[in-house]
């Protein structure tokens, strides 16, 4: 029961305070905040905002500050919604439902990785990433249980958003992408743009450098860009327009 109240009641407030209203999507604002290992996005709206992803727990000072910078404070968040449940998109979660109040949305699949607060392990796709395995990074932060699961096909409309969080599975079981209704998507890890971490050639697409199952994200990335998608926003580098993300694609089958 208590579980069931505390999915229960931050969706009613939100519907108390008028999140039915829905913006639409050609009226929010698409802010990309880098944070020390990631890209967290502010969906920034006249009557409420979102997040995408959190970043890692130490980035609070950091993500509080851009918010500043943007007008936006926690109590102003209608939901955040993790791509994935690793520790830099969704190390902060917990800590920013408790500020805001917000709703977490994030995929079924990734619920044993958030309810544990330790990433599970992943498959390198490239020296590289062998290598960035070998550094002492910090795979845990606060647990959490999501307020909203997706299982499938998720509307964002009664959270006050015009869009849909699809599940991607590949880079962990739970991946979403959020894909807003005018051909703006987030796709977390689907992608990497460019190199170390987008610090070169950002707008460049490229395979990130883990993956829970490789295969899986390739069939959910083609899947995806068959959408009228015109701008992708990753949790590294990017964002990528739509015509580059399709020559990758068809780079990437033609290797294949």
């Amino acid at each position: 029961m208590r579980n069931l109240r505390r999915r229960v009641l931050p969706i009613a407030f939100l519907f108390a305070a008028g999140a039915g209203l829905v913006q639409a999507a050609s009226d929010v604002q698409v802010v990309q905040i880098p944070l020390s290992l990631s890209n967290v996005h502010l969906i920034k709206g006249a009557a409420r905002s979102f997040l995408v992803d959190t970043g890692s727990k130490d980035d609070l000072p950091a993500l509080a500050a851009a918010l500043a910078r943007e007008g936006v404070r926690f109590r102003d968040l209608a939901a955040v919604i993790l791509t994935h449940g690793h520790a830099d998109h969704a190390g902060l979660a917990a800590e920013v439902r408790r500020r805001s109040g917000a709703v977490v949305i994030a995929g079924r699949g990734d619920r044993s990785m958030l309810e544990s607060g330790v990433n599970e392990p992943v498959t390198p796709t490239s020296f590289t990433a062998r290598l960035i395995l070998m550094l002492p990074l910090d795979p845990r932060y606060e647990p959490l249980q999501a307020d909203v699961e997706a299982d499938g096909e998720l509307d964002l409309a009664p959270y006050g958003l015009a869009g849909r969080a699809l599940p991607v599975p590949g880079h962990t079981p739970g991946s979403l992408a959020v894909v807003l209704d005018d051909g703006r998507a987030f796709v977390g890890d689907m992608m990497l743009g460019g190199w170390l971490g987008g610090a070169l050639f950002a707008q460049r697409p490229g395979e990130h450098y883990f993956h829970m199952d490789v295969a899986g994200n390739g069939h959910s990335l083609a899947a995806l860009a068959k959408l009228p998608i015109r701008q992708y926003f990753l949790g590294h580098g990017g964002p990528l327009i739509q015509e580059a993300v399709r020559e990758y694609l068809g780079r990437e089958g033609a290797a294949r």
